[in-house]
């Protein structure tokens, strides 16, 4: 027989350990690098909760009623998830620059609809949405894995009460045996997609369905609580005892590069399903009995939803990282405010007792409660749209025009009277829309988990002067602006093929997951085989690279730096034509556009980096090149730093898209000068004539 209503202390601590866990993850990942499984908990918590609420209504009417299932869930959960993504939505609207606010109210609108983790499943294996800063809303994607998990489970059992009344068979067996399968299933579905595609498993559905899964098969399990003699009552102490350590030491010992859900979730996931059958007679109750522990455990549902948009809105709003004092300023309004919204108004709602309230009035004004929300959120997206559209026209007015210091320009060393690059008035790209000021040539890309070799032409197809292939990541792709006003201006046909987070080398590119990994590897395999089929075609390539990407499987004796190096070098011999390695730009600050946003007129020089931040990763080029008797070296560095500085704004335009990747505008402003490090490149590789 399944448990009781009673309100188990056990599981209260449970509940309070599982949000502290996330939360003090939250805030000081370095101290807790695992507490992010808190959030299993949370599932398997609710896996045997519901599963233990639908089978005794099983048992005490055969059957499930949906619609007042699904409206007492609602009661619970929504209102103090739809208050708080109102107030985010609002918040988003008045104090979060408009570089971040479409994606924001994009995530609300998602998580209004309990979709949330699909979209950043979605964004995981999207190589330019997988950088994007976390937005106040993210935290919802377990919401929607839960709101998810509250619709299937009653279908899942209906259907194994269906089969129990076809095959005549006992109905918790039935259940019982359904509910295995299915947990089983989405296990093993956990363990190949967390090593094919660790960003997608993380929040699929399908992969977390095992641990409500677990956590309703537990609430099968023989409650031993009647028969247990003394010393039973000792192996269920230890049992619980040591699943709670299981449970405390997953938080330590994972961290985020677990591949994770999978094997390593079984650490907390066991260890809380055995604590939620065997643990409330034993020290776990003691320990939810006292009053801070049984407080978290009440306001737990109501912390995990205030603390995140505080964490993620105040760096935003001060432009810095939050200091120690920040985050405990955070913690303390985040308690406050919990408490204040499970009294004041969680609890108030779902106690209500009104007079004929039916399962449809609640579900109906749920729908209602979520209209101001998706107004907000849609209005506030629709305007940001419209703006973005305004400056797409205006910019493409002010590039048409090219005037003279514009861009790179500016900081162009033989430039005059073009007076400090940074200082220049802003008028071209709005901060607010550079992270959408991207090249569009999707046909020369392949984004994670494709293994073709895509390419594309600028330049005549026939009658051209010069044939060069250009090639790299998403900082070649960066490029194709200045391609194809070099390709145009010289009469050349320039072939272009990049891939996320890919580049050439042979070395191995650490990504993320085996699907990632194997489709760079079948990539640049591609590549190699083009490049040999095409030695007389070509006359030159051009190679840059992120210094941004790590390496694995380094060979004995060589360290990261030296690996990079001969990876490039191997990868060179490749072809028979030279090379032209382009050193990749500096990398800017997390912030950058909103510090750009904020200051790029009134103050400048306020954004941006030191040379020494910007320049400091290793790319290999250099180096590369010292090894190579066929390649040279192409720094366009003077053009994104002065002697001291690699400022965000060069002659009035936005130079980063996000901290890596260069806008298509400052790009555009930055081809002529490309165009003629690239011709004196070919002249020293013998390609070009030597000028007299």
């Amino acid at each position: 027989m399944i448990g009781g209503h009673v309100l188990r202390a056990d599981i209260q601590a449970l509940r309070a350990l599982a949000v502290a866990s996330v939360v003090v993850y939250h805030l000081w990942p370095d101290f807790l690098p695992g507490g992010f499984v808190g959030v299993d908990v949370f599932f398997v918590i609710s896996g045997f909760l519901i599963t233990d609420h639908l089978a005794r209504e099983v048992d005490r009417t055969g059957a499930i009623g949906l619609r007042r299932f699904w409206a007492a869930r609602a009661r619970r959960l929504l209102p103090a998830s739809l208050l708080v993504l109102l107030v985010t939505a609002v918040t988003v609207l008045v104090a979060v620059p408009r570089s971040l606010q479409e994606r924001f109210f994009s995530e609300i609108i998602a998580s209004a609809l309990y979709v949330q983790n699909w979209k950043l499943a979605g964004d995981s294996v999207d190589y330019l949405g997988a950088d994007n800063l976390p937005s106040a809303s993210q935290h919802f994607w377990s919401l929607s894995v839960e709101e998810q998990f509250y619709v299937g489970l009653p279908v899942v059992i209906m259907v194994a009460i269906l089969v129990a009344r076809t095959f005549v068979l006992d109905k918790y067996r039935a259940i019982f045996g359904v509910l295995v399968v299915v947990t089983a299933a989405s296990f093993v579905y956990s363990l190949h997609l967390s090593s094919a595609s660790p960003g997608t498993a993380y929040f699929s559905t399908l992969t977390r369905a095992w641990e409500f899964g677990l956590g309703g098969v537990a609430a099968f399990a023989p409650p031993l609580l009647v028969t247990l003699t003394r010393r039973g009552r000792l192996v269920v102490g230890i049992a619980t005892a040591v699943a709670t350590v299981t449970i405390l030491t997953s938080m330590f010992v994972i961290d985020g590069s677990t591949e994770f859900p999978g094997w390593a979730a079984v650490l907390p996931v066991v260890g809380t399903a055995v604590i939620l059958r065997w643990g409330a007679p034993t020290f776990m109750t003691g320990v939810g009995q006292l009053a801070p522990v049984a407080v978290l455990g009440r306001i737990s549902y109501s912390l995990y939803l205030w603390h995140w948009p505080l964490i993620v809105m105040v760096p935003i709003i001060t432009l810095h990282p939050l200091t120690g004092v920040e985050k405990i300023l955070i913690l303390v309004g985040a308690l406050v405010l919990s408490w204040l919204s499970t009294t004041c108004f969680e609890e108030p709602v779902r106690f209500w007792s009104i007079p004929r309230l039916r399962s449809s009035h609640v579900l109906g004004g749920v729908l209602v409660a979520m209209i101001p929300v998706l107004v907000v959120a849609y209005s506030g997206r629709a305007y940001v749209e419209g703006e973005r559209q305004d400056e797409i026209r205006a910019a493409a007015a002010v590039l048409d025009e090219l005037p003279p210091c514009l861009g790179a320009a500016a900081i162009d060393a033989d430039a005059t009277g073009c007076g400090d690059p940074e200082l220049e008035p802003l008028t071209v790209v709005d901060p607010a829309m550079a992270a959408e000021d991207d090249p569009s040539f999707n046909d020369c890309w392949a984004t994670h988990g494709v293994e073709k070799l895509n390419i594309c032409t600028f330049g005549p197809k026939s009658g051209f002067d010069l044939h060069l292939f250009a090639v790299g990541d998403s900082h070649t792709a960066a490029l194709l602006e200045a391609y194809k006003y070099i390709a145009k201006k010289n009469n050349w046909r320039i072939d272009v093929a990049g891939h996320a987070g890919c580049y050439w080398t042979t070395a191995t590119i650490d990504l993320d997951g085996d699907v990632q990994e194997s489709s760079c590897r079948a990539w640049q395999a591609n590549l190699a085989d083009h490049l040999r089929t095409t030695t007389d075609t070509y006359d030159a390539v051009l190679a840059t690279h992120a210094t941004s990407l790590g390496i694995t499987d380094r060979p004995e004796g060589l360290d990261r730096d030296e690996t990079i190096v001969k990876g490039l070098v191997d990868a060179w011999q490749q072809t028979d034509a030279p090379v032209v390695a382009i050193v990749d730009n500096p990398r800017s600050t997390d912030n950058n556009a909103q510090c750009v946003e904020r200051y790029g007129v009134s103050d400048p020089q306020r954004c941006g980096t030191t040379r020494a931040y910007g320049l400091r990763r290793f790319d290999g080029n250099a180096e590369a090149v010292a090894m190579s008797d066929r390649a040279t070296l192409l720094d366009m560095t003077d053009y994104y730093c002065t002697d001291t500085r690699c400022p965000s704004v060069i002659g009035g335009v936005s130079v980063y898209r996000d901290q890596t990747h260069l806008t298509s505008t400052y790009v555009r402003t930055l081809a002529p000068f490309l165009d003629a490090r690239v011709e004196a490149a070919l002249r020293d590789l013998k390609v070009l004539p030597t000028s007299p």
